[in-house]
């Protein structure tokens, strides 16, 4: 199946507000996906991000945002230990969303490759985001885009989520496969055990990827690993 993955301007804007609320819609749980106001987005398709959509004969299918804060309040850096002289090389990875029928294609994956290569030109240093534990694949989207779980924060009017870091441009090599590490140097804490994940992030582990059990069950992957960047109370 033939997908296309387009950047969209300031003219696209009511076609991302009705997107955002069709994806909205379908959501089981309504504090999985945070809904972005009309002000943001039009910030973000001018020059205060970048934002895309996968499209698939002439239809929006998915969409991936990405915020660049600068000095706005709203910066995921400031709970970090990244310098506050570099926060305006933040980038965000704010919100994805793919329509029901069109999920299993590898969208979110698609969106984040584009979206990655797109920021060379950009003075970003830095990504971070956000993810709903109660939100796998969103989860699973982050790391395999190279982002790590670094801690937990309280967000949109203290909801939990997992807070995400990844260095730009370089990137941490890929996840060890399973059986390439010890046992010891690998745990899996299922991911709406927030006070678990809480306990691991102090012990210093972090997020790496997604295990999915037959139940539907789905755990955070974790690995004992030094990063340059950590959530502020767990310095």
């Amino acid at each position: 199946m033939t997908f296309g993955i387009q950047r969209l301007g300031p003219a696209d804007l009511e076609l991302l507000l009705d997107l955002q609320e069709k994806v909205h819609a379908a959501q089981p749980d309504p504090d999985t996906f945070q809904r972005s106001t009309p002000e943001f987005l039009a910030y973000c398709l001018a020059d205060g991000g970048r934002c895309y959509r996968a499209v698939h004969s002439d239809e929006t299918v998915a969409y991936r945002i990405i915020y660049f804060p600068r000095e706005r309040p709203f910066n995921l850096a400031i709970d970090t230990t990244v310098p506050a002289t570099e926060y305006s090389t933040v980038a965000h990875f704010d919100t994805i969303g793919v329509l029901p029928d069109w999920r299993g294609h590898g969208l979110a994956r698609r969106l984040n490759s584009r979206a990655l290569a797109d920021l060379a030109d950009t003075g970003t240093r830095h990504i971070l985001a956000t993810s709903a534990p109660t939100n796998p694949y969103g989860v699973r989207a982050l790391t395999e885009a190279g982002a790590r779980a670094i801690g937990v924060v309280e967000k949109f009017g203290g909801k939990l989520r997992l807070l995400f870091y990844r260095p730009y441009p370089q990137a941490w090599p890929a996840a060890p496969t399973a059986g390439a590490q010890p046992v010891a140097a690998r745990r899996h804490v299922v991911l709406l055990d927030t006070a678990a994940l809480v306990d691991a992030f102090r012990q210093g582990w972090v997020g790496v990827g997604v295990r999915f059990a037959a139940s539907g069950a789905a755990d955070l992957s974790m690995v004992r690993s030094f990063l340059p960047v950590s959530l502020r109370t767990y310095d």
